[in-house]
């Protein structure tokens, strides 16, 4: 896949996106994937367009009122060769997991 372009979006992150939230019962970073929430970052949908970003904001409020998931909210990513990067340094980490112990957690896996 080539990489993406940026789009601007009326408000909020700019284009490609994915959604990304927190666990309830453990806290642990989840991410919107074709199956539900999952842990792995390399399993999250990637919002190309307005509507489809909408649709995972939409998910995000949902599952929020349903008690799944705290905090849901948009990241921008840029994507190169199928490889999902976060655009800002905190979403990088969140990611990766803990960089404290870079060889244990999700970092440790890829």
């Amino acid at each position: 896949m080539a990489e993406s372009k940026v789009a601007a979006r009326g408000k909020g992150p700019k284009l490609p996106v994915i959604m990304t939230a927190n666990d309830l019962l453990d806290g642990e970073v989840v991410f919107l994937g074709a199956e539900g929430w999952t842990f792995d970052p390399h399993g999250a949908l990637v919002a190309e367009d307005e509507e489809t970003a909408e649709r995972y904001e939409a998910q995000g409020r949902q599952d929020l009122a349903a008690n799944r998931i705290v905090d849901p909210y948009l990241v921008e990513v840029t994507v190169e060769n199928g490889e999902v990067t976060a655009r800002h340094f905190r979403e990088a980490i969140r990611l990766k997991g803990p960089t404290i112990h870079p060889e244990m957690g999700k970092q440790a896996e890829y």
